[in-house]
């Protein structure tokens, strides 16, 4: 078995022992790898979110009021020559699903004005108020919503809101 003899051995030693210490503080502060790619994940998701909310907002702008069957809405937002295509700002409106778990978000209308899109997230969010977050004005779907707790969160979608 090995012993520090010298002062040296005992330096290499103590070296040791910060590097080890700073990894596992990291770690505690940031959350390791599994965390992380629950960040990643809720992040994709709200994207996606955010891109089918305007979408939404286009079809109203477009068509009118959201029916009750949203494969119609699908449906019109894939046809790029469709009448929510071609309202103002909305020529590459996209409809996604959750990029997770390849299903679709779950979308309640409100009325003819507001709709819920909803997920289910893995870990609590807090964005900062009145910023834009992946392009998407807060004017379409208030991302700054903070979710308390991980799980099924749903936004409002402002369906009327202009692009400008």
């Amino acid at each position: 078995m090995w012993t520090p003899r010298e002062s040296g051995d005992w330096l290499a030693l103590a070296l040791v022992g910060v590097s080890v210490a700073a990894i596992v503080a990291g770690l505690a502060i940031i959350g390791g790898p599994g965390q992380a790619r629950e960040m990643q994940q809720d992040d994709a998701r709200l994207e996606a979110l955010a891109e089918t909310a305007m979408a939404l907002n286009c079809y109203r702008r477009g068509i009118g009021p959201l029916p009750d069957d949203i494969e119609s809405v699908r449906a019109a937002i894939d046809d790029s020559g469709s009448a929510a295509r071609l309202a103002t700002g909305c020529r590459n409106a996209q409809w996604q699903d959750d990029p997770i778990s390849g299903e679709p978000f779950e979308i309640v209308r409100v009325d003819d004005g507001q709709a819920q899109i909803c997920a289910v997230f893995s870990r609590p969010g807090n964005r900062q108020p009145g910023r834009s977050y992946y392009g998407f004005s807060a004017d379409y779907i208030d991302l700054a919503a903070a979710r308390p707790e991980p799980g099924r969160f749903c936004y409002t979608v402002n369906l009327v809101a202009s692009p400008d």
